[in-house]
């Protein structure tokens, strides 16, 4: 399993159903769709084309901007993003997954205060689905911030919510790590390991970890695994260099 930049992992699926207001601009609906399909096939020069075309043809549509916000976003396009994000906002009354989805524009930003600020909005609305986003969204701005007290708090509400979400204890432990709490990194990384078997970050961050309190075979076993289940990933070839250097 590959998993994803924390930026993507805290985006909210913005594609679900069809342009709010297609009858009245049905000219909009086919370059809204084909957007949609272009960055779900990770093509997002072709994908902010169409989106680009959709605005044109209904300029106030929020699930419109959202699309072209997000395919700015994948451009690194970051300060076009944020423009489509706030009409997005705009025009559907402050819907929390925009309000999410513009916090972890701000995580790419590293605008860490105002990322804070918007994941706390969509983490608070009660009709926001996927408020342990939000709330992770938070805790990794806190952590990027320095202040790893808020950030584990943070993450405690979001595991209150999502206790399976493997990415969450790995940025649980990463945070005990900044502490020197080492005990308990060890058993955030395994609890993700727990949930995501193939986690390979967790399991070579563990690896690390290890390494340090002198648990060679241990880690040696860890790294071993990483090989084994995905050599050829940037984690299968760090592994892979770590265990050539440890012989």
């Amino acid at each position: 399993m590959l998993f994803r930049t924390i930026t993507t992992v805290l985006l909210v699926v913005l594609f679900a159903g069809c342009v709010s207001t297609n009858n009245k601009q049905p000219k909009a609906m086919p370059h809204y769709t084909l957007g949609i399909s272009f960055l779900q096939s990770d093509n997002p020069t072709l994908a902010l084309r169409e989106f680009l075309k959709a605005v044109e043809n209904n300029p106030k549509d929020p699930h419109v901007h959202a699309g072209l916000a997000r395919a700015y976003q994948y451009k690194k396009a970051y300060a076009l993003a944020e423009q489509h994000y706030i009409k997005a906002l705009t025009f559907s009354d402050n819907d929390p997954k925009h309000q999410n989805n513009l916090a972890a524009l701000y995580i790419s930003m590293e605008r860490w205060d105002q990322a804070i600020e918007y994941f706390q909005k969509a983490s608070e609305n009660l009709l926001f689905m996927r408020s342990e986003l939000a709330l992770m969204g938070k805790g990794y701005a806190y952590y990027r911030k320095g202040d790893y007290p808020a950030a584990l708090s943070a993450y405690r509400e979001a595991e209150a919510i999502a206790p399976r979400q493997a990415v969450l204890h790995f940025h649980v432990a990463e945070t005990y790590v900044a502490l020197k709490r080492e005990g308990q990194a060890v058993a955030s990384y395994e609890k993700a390991l727990l949930f995501a078997p193939t986690y390979s970050e967790a399991r070579y961050q563990l690896a690390v970890l290890l390494l340090k309190d002198q648990k060679i075979d241990e880690a040696k076993s860890l790294l071993n695994i990483i090989v084994d289940q995905d050599p050829l990933s940037a984690w299968g070839v760090k592994a892979s260099d770590f265990l050539k250097a440890l012989k």
